[in-house]
C-alpha cells in the first residue's frame, strides 16, 4: 500500500467501484456522493465498525470474507428494519506495509457482497493506520412509515426468530479451536461465521405484510437480543429454551467437542438471523406465509409480557430463570 499510495487506491476503487442504482446520481470521485429520494419513501441509515484484533483476526480471515461481512452486518440492520439498502461509505484504516493484493481481495469481497444485494458503494475514506480498521455506514429506503423498529412490541405478542442460532458462534470457536473433531460440519459452521447471510427477503416480506410489531436482528446473542425488544417496548419476555432453533451441524459439534449448543445460541452472537414479534392472532399466518412466500424457516420461541415479569427462560420441565443479556459487549471486557 506504501507504493501504490491515497489516490492510487481511490483510482482503483473509482473504476471498480460504478454505481448501479437510479437513487445514486454520483458516487465515488467528488467531496461527496450524490443521492436522489424516492418519492414515499423513508430512508434508513446504519453504520458499523470492525477492528482487527477485536472484531476479526486476518490470521483466520481472509481480506474477500472480511469485506463480505463487513458489509453484510450493516445490511443486516437493514433487513431488521424492513428497508431496501442501496448505498454505502466504506471507511479503511491501513498499515502502509498492507499488501495490495489483500486489499484487493477485501474490496473483490465487499463489491461482491453488496452487487448481491443491489448495494453500490458511493465513497469512503482511506487512512494510515497501526491496524485494519473497517467502518461501513449503509443507506437504504422503506416505504414511508413501514419501517420496523424495536418499540412496537404489545404484551401477548408471540416471539419468533429465522433460521438458527448458534452457528455463528460455534464457527468462530472452530476457527479459534482447529482440530479433527467434527471435521464434516467445521465448514458449514465456519462459513456461517465469515459470510452471515442477512435476512432482506423476511424483512421486507414482514414490513410489506404488516405482520411484524417489532424487529431486530440478532447480532450480539439471543439473550442480549430480548433483552432489547423488551426493553424498548417497555415490556418482559418469555423464551422457551426446548423451541430455541438448532442446527444439526451445531448439535454435532457440540456432541463431538462436549460443549452445550443453547450457550452459543443465546450468547454467541454473530448469526445475523431476525428476531421478531407478531400478535398472537396473526402467529399462524406467520408460521404459515414467511416460510411460504420467503423461503425462510422460522420458529415460534416465546412471547412477551408485562415488564413486572422481567425477561425469562423457561427449560423442559416448566423451570423458570431471569434470562439476562450474555452476548457480546464491546465495553463488557
Amino acid at each position: 500500500m506504501g507504493q501504490l499510495g491515497e489516490f492510487g487506491l481511490i483510482a482503483l476503487l473509482r473504476e471498480t467501484l460504478k454505481p448501479a442504482n437510479p437513487e445514486v446520481v454520483k458516487g465515488i470521485g467528488d467531496d461527496a456522493a450524490i443521492l436522489r429520494p424516492k418519492a414515499g419513501h423513508d430512508w434508513v441509515l446504519t453504520t458499523d465498525m470492525l477492528v482487527e484484533g477485536r472484531h476479526f483476526n486476518l490470521k483466520t480471515t481472509h481480506p474477500w470474507a472480511l469485506g463480505a461481512k463487513s458489509i453484510s452486518v450493516n445490511l443486516s440492520d437493514c433487513a431488521a428494519m424492513g428497508a431496501r439498502p442501496f448505498a454505502a461509505v466504506v471507511s479503511l484504516g491501513i498499515p502502509g506495509k498492507f499488501p495490495v493484493g489483500a486489499v484487493r481481495a477485501f474490496y473483490s469481497g465487499m463489491k461482491a457482497w453488496a452487487g448481491n444485494f443491489g448495494v453500490d458503494i458511493v465513497g469512503g475514506d482511506t487512512v494510515s493506520s497501526d491496524k485494519m480498521v473497517v467502518n461501513v455506514a449503509v443507506l437504504g429506503e422503506v416505504k414511508r412509515g413501514k419501517a420496523l423498529t424495536r418499540s412496537g412490541a404489545v404484551n401477548g405478542d408471540a416471539l419468533l426468530v429465522t433460521g438458527t442460532l448458534g452457528d455463528s458462534g460455534a464457527g468462530l470457536h472452530s476457527l479459534t479451536h482447529p482440530g479433527k473433531k467434527a471435521a464434516s460440519v467445521r465448514p458449514m459452521l465456519e462459513k456461517r461465521h465469515l459470510t452471515p447471510l442477512p435476512r432482506f427477503v423476511v424483512g421486507n416480506f414482514l414490513s410489506a405484510a404488516g405482520l411484524a410489531t417489532s424487529c431486530i436482528d440478532v447480532s450480539d446473542g439471543l439473550s442480549s437480543e430480548v433483552n432489547h425488544l423488551a426493553s424498548e417496548s417497555h415490556l418482559g419476555a418469555e423464551v422457551h429454551e426446548e423451541a430455541v432453533p438448532l442446527s444439526a451441524s451445531l448439535e454435532h459439534y457440540c456432541v463431538e467437542l462436549k460443549k452445550d449448543p443453547l450457550r452459543f445460541a443465546l450468547d454467541g452472537g454473530e448469526d445475523y438471523e431476525l428476531l421478531f414479534t407478531v400478535p398472537v392472532k396473526r402467529l399462524g399466518e406467520a408460521l404459515r406465509r414467511i416460510p411460504g412466500e420467503t423461503g425462510c424457516p422460522v420458529t415460534a420461541i416465546g412471547r412477551m409480557t408485562a415488564a413486572s415479569g422481567g425477561v425469562v427462560l423457561i427449560g423442559g420441565k416448566g423451570s423458570r430463570k431471569p434470562l439476562g443479556r450474555g452476548g457480546f459487549d464491546h465495553f463488557g471486557g
